[in-house]
């Protein structure tokens, strides 16, 4: 059995909030939470102090098992925007230091 990876420094002392997409925030009014809704909330969650945001599944996906059956790990699923929103996302969470984890 390989040796586990050390443990990033920055992890032993962050502050993770986790993000389930679909009833996080919704930003376009379609009832279903969405990575616009998220990036609303970003500046809430940085005066929370929160150092990352993690996301549970955000890909394509039948939606079988609540996101988790994954089809597609280059797709964000339409119902949560575009892989262009999740680059602004992480572009916007990043200039607030905050770091994204994908599930």
């Amino acid at each position: 059995m390989p040796a586990p990876r050390p443990q990033p420094a920055w992890l032993a002392s962050s502050v993770l909030y986790q993000i389930y997409p679909q009833s996080f925030a919704d930003g376009n009014g379609d009832g279903i939470g969405d990575l616009a809704g998220a990036l609303e909330r970003l500046d809430h969650l940085a005066w929370l102090g929160v150092d990352a945001v993690w996301f549970s599944p955000l890909f394509a996906s039948p939606f079988a098992d609540a996101g988790y059956d994954v089809a597609d790990y280059l797709s964000v699923a339409p119902r949560y925007g575009t892989n262009e929103d999740l680059v602004a996302f992480v572009d916007a969470a990043r200039s607030r230091g905050i770091r994204v984890l994908l599930d």
